[in-house]
């Protein structure tokens, strides 16, 4: 007997063309929702700049201020919500007389900020720097022009196109970008006081909330990122305010020897610039070198000067750092760099402030999820 071979199926009878045993394959439908949630967030944290802003800044400060909340909870046997009150007015009246006494002392030199400005700009060696920008600038415009093939004529003359100058953005507005008008940065700035007594008043059932979001088998590694969370944000964040204590006193007292003028306020803002991450140095030396340019007759007290910042800073890097921050970002350089790059590009300066931070805690959440690891050990030291 022969076997009957089933019959071929005829082009277009629908059998053709059937999806394969194991379904459609959905990685391109997956990889296609991914990116559209991506771009989702990114559009989010730039249109609700002011709002991810204030939230952000309101739990560093959280963290900040929980060891002080927790101190006064064991010593004075007061309530959680009443020492988190106590605790955040106290630190508002502190911020309060700090902005008060600097702009006391900051008063006068905002007044000659102008005569400073025409000073810096009519100075020996910036006028020369000028003069040879201006001479290459118009050397390269005749050696484009004669490199340039001439010009097409016409029958009918051509009329220019009509030319836009746009104004540059000041200073304050880059750092300030994402905050929006000054009303939005007052109305955020208002917030943040209430916001951070929330958090601190309502720690644990905020603690337990979080946890409870999460099926019963995930809750206890929930627990253990909310808690290293915390611990890193804590170290971070008093490691360089303590930093930053010691280079502003340091700085201080060196333009205080130089003879620069406005030395306390032109310290402070030094020693608090040179804590920013790689970006440390130049903002720090920013400061007294464009006052010491119009102040100082001689370069003596000038290189002393950049000689005693730039000492500073290294050593605040290479011996301050390590030991009262440590490794508790645990992020290596370039993840550093990076997250400085994006945040500052969506945020302005103030995506500077929190892009570190920000980035720790996202490798706290990876170092603690077993399938993330491979992205924590990647951004990790």
């Amino acid at each position: 007997m022969t076997e009957k071979k089933p019959p071929e199926s005829a082009p277009g009878n629908g059998t053709e063309g059937t999806a394969p045993p194991g379904g459609p394959d959905r990685n391109p439908l997956r990889a296609g929702a991914t990116v559209i949630v991506i771009l989702g967030v990114l559009a989010l944290l730039h249109f609700a700049a002011s709002v991810f802003i204030t939230l952000f800044s309101a739990m560093l400060l959280a963290f900040a201020l929980e060891p002080v909340v927790r101190f006064l909870c064991v010593r004075t046997r007061l309530r959680r919500h009443h020492a988190s009150a106590v605790v955040v007015f106290l630190f508002v009246a502190m911020l309060y007389g700090l902005f008060y006494a600097t702009y006391l002392r900051a008063e006068s030199f905002i007044a000659d900020i102008p005569a400073i400005a025409d000073k810096i700009r009519t100075a020996p060696m910036v006028t020369n720097l000028t003069n040879r920008a201006e001479e290459l600038n118009r050397l390269f415009t005749e050696a484009g022009r004669n490199i340039s093939p001439p010009p097409a004529t016409s029958a009918s003359p051509k009329t220019a196109p009509p030319v836009f100058v746009r104004d540059a953005g000041s200073f304050s507005g880059a750092l300030l970008q994402g905050l929006g008008s000054l009303s939005g940065i007052l109305f955020a700035l208002g917030f943040i006081p209430f916001l951070v007594y929330f958090i601190l008043a309502d720690r644990e059932p905020l603690t337990r909330r979080t946890r409870e979001l999460f099926p019963e088998a995930r809750r206890a590694t929930v627990g253990e990122i909310l808690l290293d969370i915390e611990q890193v944000m804590r170290k971070f964040l008093l490691g360089n305010a303590m930093i930053a204590v010691v280079l502003s006193a340091a700085t201080v007292l060196v333009f205080l020897l130089v003879g620069l003028p406005y030395p306390v306020v032109l310290g402070i803002l030094s020693g608090t610039l040179s804590i920013v991450p790689y970006l440390g140095l130049p903002l720090a030396l920013l400061p007294g070198v464009l006052v010491g340019i119009v102040s100082f007759g001689s370069g003596g007290p000038f290189l002393v000067l950049v000689a005693f910042v730039t000492v500073f800073h290294l050593v605040a890097a290479n011996y301050l750092t390590p030991r009262l921050v440590g490794g508790g970002v645990r992020l290596n350089a370039t993840a550093s760099t990076v997250a400085l790059l994006f945040f500052g590009w969506l945020w302005g300066g103030m995506g500077l402030l929190l892009g570190i931070p920000i980035l720790a805690v996202l490798k706290c959440v990876f170092d603690n999820v077993p399938s993330m690891r491979r992205i924590g050990m990647f951004l990790g030291v």
